[in-house]
C-alpha cells in the first residue's frame, strides 16, 4: 500500500472531522471559539493533504516546496489547535500561539527545503515543531485541568496527546535515519507525497489528537454539568441544596475543632419594589449585580449562596461576629459605591444584613439560618441599610461592646465653649 492511499485517508478523515466539529460545536456550547479552532485544525490538515495531491502534477515549483507547503499547513493547523486548547481551558497565552511563530517556521522550512531537495529535512523540522508546540501547550494546560478534574482524570484526558507525540517522535527518528543513511530505492528521488511511513505517522498523530480533543471536551462537559448541579441558575452562586450540605460538613468539623462560624443573610431593600415597578427582569438583574459585587470580595474559604425571595447567604468560616460585622460593612459600602444600571438609569441599592454565629456544633444549620434571617428582617423593619445581630447569638454583647468602642474612637472630641 503506497503513500497516496494514506494521504487520501487523511484528507477524507480530516474533512469529515471538520464537518463533525462544526455540527457538534454549536449544540455542545462548550466554547464557541474553541470549537471553531477545532474545525480550523481539521480543515487545515485536509488542505495540507490536498496540497500534496495538487503538487504531484505541477512542475512550476520544486516538488520539495509542495511537500513543505503542505507541512506548513499542518503546523498552522496545530497552532490553531493550541489556541483552541488555550481558550477551552482558560490557559494563559504563550509564545507558542504567537502570530509571529508560524511565519518564522514557514521561512525556516522553506530554507530547509531549498537546501534539501528530497524534502526529508522539512519533514524532520515539521515533526520537531509539532512536538514542541503541542508539548508546551499540554504542559501549560495540565495545572488548570488538574485543578478542574483532578490529576488522574487530567492525565487520562491528555494521554492521546502524549501518544501522538510518541508517534511523531518515532517518525522523527525514522526521518533522521533516512537523512543519515540515505533513502531506500522505493523512497529515492523527488516526491510530493510523504513516504508511506511518514503518511501513516501523520494519520495516526491526527487521529490521536482528535481523540484527545474529544476527551477534553467531555471533561469540560462533565465540569459544566457539575457546575449546573451546584449553582443557582439565576445568580451563579451556590444553590441551597449544595449550601445545606456545606453547612452540615462545617458543623461536623466544628465539633472536632472549635472554630467560630458566622452566617450573613443579605437582602436587597429595593428588590420587591423593583419587581413591582420595573418588572421581575429588573429585580433579577439587580440580584445578579449584587451577587457579582459580593463575589468579588470573597476569600477562598467564604461561600456565597442564593435563596428564595432575593436573599443571599454568605458563610464565613473561622470568623467571629465582630470580624463578620466588618465584612458586612465592607459589603454594604461596595454595593452603595456601585449603582445598579437598568436601561440607562442608575439605581442606588442598599442591603439589610442579618448575622448569626456559632462556636460549636450545638446550633443546628436550620437554626443558624433562621436566626440570621430574623436579624435581617429586623434590619429591614428599622428602615433598611442596617446590620443586625441575632438576639440569641452569644456574641451579641461582644459585638455591641466592640461597636461602641469603635464609634467612640471615630468620634472627634467636642470643643468646650
Amino acid at each position: 500500500m503506497n503513500a497516496q492511499v494514506w494521504v487520501q485517508a487523511l484528507t477524507l478523515a480530516s474533512s469529515l472531522a471538520a464537518l463533525g466539529w462544526a455540527l457538534t460545536g454549536g449544540p455542545l456550547r462548550i466554547s464557541k471559539r474553541a470549537s471553531r479552532h477545532f474545525v480550523g485544525f481539521n480543515a487545515l490538515v485536509a488542505a495540507g493533504s490536498l496540497t500534496w495531491w495538487a503538487g504531484s502534477g505541477q512542475a512550476f515549483m520544486p516538488l520539495a516546496y509542495w511537500l513543505t507547503l503542505g507541512l506548513v499547513m499542518v503546523l498552522a493547523a496545530l497552532q490553531w489547535l493550541c489556541v483552541g486548547l488555550h481558550r477551552l481551558h482558560d490557559i494563559k497565552a504563550s509564545y507558542v500561539v504567537s502570530p509571529l511563530m508560524l511565519p518564522f517556521l514557514a521561512v525556516l522550512m522553506a530554507v530547509i527545503a531549498w537546501l534539501d531537495a528530497g524534502g526529508y529535512g522539512a519533514l524532520l523540522a515539521s515533526y520537531s515543531a509539532s512536538m514542541w508546540m503541542l508539548g508546551v501547550t499540554v504542559q501549560q494546560g495540565f495545572p488548570s485541568m488538574s485543578a478542574q478534574a483532578g490529576k488522574k482524570v487530567a492525565r487520562w484526558a491528555l494521554a492521546p496527546f502524549f501518544a501522538a507525540v510518541v508517534v511523531w517522535l518515532v517518525g522523527m527518528g525514522r526521518t533522521a535515519w533516512t537523512l543519515v543513511a540515505g533513502p531506500s530505492e522505493a523512497e529515492s528521488g523527488l516526491q510530493v507525497l510523504p513516504a508511506w511511513a511518514d503518511a501513516i505517522s501523520l494519520l495516526l498523530g491526527w487521529a490521536l489528537v482528535n481523540g484527545g480533543l474529544v476527551c477534553l471536551v467531555m471533561m469540560k462537559l462533565v465540569d459544566k454539568i457539575r457546575d449546573l448541579s451546584t449553582e443557582d441558575d439565576l445568580t451563579g452562586a451556590m444553590n441551597m441544596r449544595t449550601f445545606m450540605a456545606l453547612l452540615k460538613d462545617e458543623r461536623e468539623r466544628i465539633r472536632r475543632v472549635p472554630l467560630a462560624q458566622t452566617l450573613l443573610v443579605c437582602e436587597i431593600d429595593q428588590y420587591h419594589a423593583l419587581n413591582k415597578q420595573l418588572g421581575f427582569s429588573a429585580g433579577d438583574a439587580a440580584l445578579r449585580h449584587v451577587t457579582g459585587i459580593i463575589g468579588r470580595g470573597l476569600r477562598k474559604t467564604d461561600r456565597l449562596a442564593a435563596a428564595m425571595q432575593g436573599e443571599l447567604l454568605l458563610f464565613l468560616t473561622g470568623t467571629p461576629a465582630v470580624g463578620a460585622t466588618l465584612v458586612a460593612e465592607r459589603t454594604q459600602a461596595s454595593v452603595k459605591a456601585n449603582p445598579f444600571l437598568w436601561k440607562g438609569q442608575a439605581i442606588n441599592l442598599t442591603l439589610s444584613i442579618g448575622l448569626s454565629s456559632r462556636e460549636d456544633g450545638t446550633v443546628p444549620d436550620e437554626t443558624l439560618i433562621e436566626l440570621a434571617n430574623q436579624a435581617a428582617q429586623r434590619a429591614r423593619r428599622e428602615g433598611g441599610a442596617r446590620i443586625r445581630l441575632s438576639n440569641m447569638d452569644p456574641a451579641a454583647q461582644e459585638l455591641a461592646f466592640a461597636s461602641t468602642v469603635a464609634m467612640r474612637a471615630a468620634t472627634p472630641p467636642s470643643e468646650s465653649p
